[in-house]
C-alpha cells in the first residue's frame, strides 16, 4: 500500500481568490505556508515522513523559483501545468478537488491524503487510520465538532455536523475526486441546490466546496466517515474544549501565517503546551 500527500498551490502574490475578489484580513501566503507544511510532514510524519508529496499548480499564478528550489530540497514533486478551465473557477477552493481529480488519474499510489497548506502535522497519523480507508474503502473527511460548527453553515437540522474538507483520505481508485469536482461544478452552475438557496443566503458561495460533501455524506452518495477534533488552531475550538484523551488524537496545528485578528495564537499555544507538557512539536 503506497500513500501520497496531494495539495494544490498558487503564488504568494496572486491566486484565483484574489482575482475573483475573495479577500481576507491578510494576504494568503500559499508558498510560504506550503514550505512550513511540508517541512512539518518530513519532520513529524513518522512512518509516512518520506512518502511522496505532490504540489500542483493548475493556474497561471505560479510559484517563485526560490520556492521551487525549496520544494525540491524537501523532495516534493511540484507540478506546474496550466489548465484553461481554471479561468472560469469562481473560487480558488475549486483547485483542491480539481487537482485531486487529475492526480487520481495520473498517480500510482493507492491512498491519497489531502490537507490544506496552512496545516502543520504535529504527530504521525496512525497506521490504522490509513488502513481503515484502504481496507474498508471509505473516504475519511474532516468534520467540525460541536463547538467549531457554531461558525459554520447549517443547512438541514437533522444532518450531521458540517464537513471540513481541509483533511481528506481516500483510495485513488475510488473516483472520489472525480465525483467531488464534477458535482461541485454542477452546484456552481445553479448557484447551489434548493436547500442551499433557502438556508445559506448569507453564506459565501465558495463554501459550496464543502457543502457538496455535506450532501454526499448525508444522502449517502459516497461512503464518507467523518473525523472530529483532529486539529487545533485558527477558527477551531480552543484546546480548553478537549479532554486529555482527545488531545492525544490531535494531529495538526491549523493556522495561517498572517492569521485573523480574533485568533490569539500565543494564548492558544501556551495553553496547548501546558496541557501536553511539550509532547508535540507545533512550532
Amino acid at each position: 500500500m503506497k500513500v501520497a500527500l496531494v495539495t494544490a498551490i498558487e503564488s504568494n502574490k496572486q491566486c484565483i481568490n484574489d482575482i475573483n475578489g475573495i479577500t481576507f484580513e491578510h494576504q494568503r501566503l500559499y508558498e510560504d505556508e506550503a514550505i512550513l507544511c511540508f517541512e512539518a510532514w518530513r519532520k513529524n510524519g513518522g512512518w509516512l515522513k518520506d512518502m511522496a508529496i505532490y504540489a500542483y499548480c493548475p493556474s497561471k499564478n505560479v510559484i517563485s523559483e526560490k520556492t521551487k528550489a525549496k520544494l525540491k530540497d524537501l523532495n516534493v514533486t511540484y507540478i506546474e501545468k496550466y489548465h484553461p478551465e481554471v479561468e472560469n473557477f469562481q473560487s480558488g477552493y475549486i483547485n483542491a478537488p480539481f487537482c485531486g481529480y487529475i492526480l487520481e488519474q495520473e498517480l500510482s499510489e493507492d491512498i491519497l491524503i489531502h490537507i490544506d497548506l496552512d496545516m502543520k502535522l504535529i504527530q504521525p497519523l496512525p497506521k490504522s487510520m490509513i488502513e481503515g480507508v484502504y481496507n474498508e474503502k471509505y473516504i475519511l473527511c474532516g468534520q467540525y465538532d460541536d463547538v467549531s460548527k457554531k461558525d459554520q453553515r447549517l443547512v438541514v437540522e437533522e444532518w450531521e455536523n458540517p464537513v471540513d474538507t481541509g483533511f481528506l483520505i481516500s483510495r485513488r481508485d475510488s473516483g472520489f475526486y472525480e465525483y467531488y469536482y464534477k458535482e461541485l461544478m454542477k452546484l456552481y452552475e445553479t448557484k447551489g441546490d434548493d436547500r442551499w438557496k433557502k438556508n445559506c443566503q448569507d453564506v459565501p458561495e465558495h463554501f459550496l466546496e464543502e457543502y457538496v460533501i455535506d450532501v454526499a455524506l448525508n444522502e449517502k452518495r459516497l461512503p464518507i466517515k467523518g473525523i472530529q477534533k483532529y486539529q487545533v488552531g485558527e477558527g477551531y475550538a480552543s484546546i480548553n474544549h478537549y479532554s486529555d484523551e482527545e488531545i492525544d488524537s490531535i494531529y495538526f496545528w491549523h493556522e495561517h501565517i498572517h492569521h485573523s485578528s480574533y485568533y490569539n495564537k500565543v494564548r492558544e499555544k501556551i495553553d496547548f503546551f501546558k496541557r501536553t507538557k511539550g509532547k508535540f512539536d507545533c512550532n
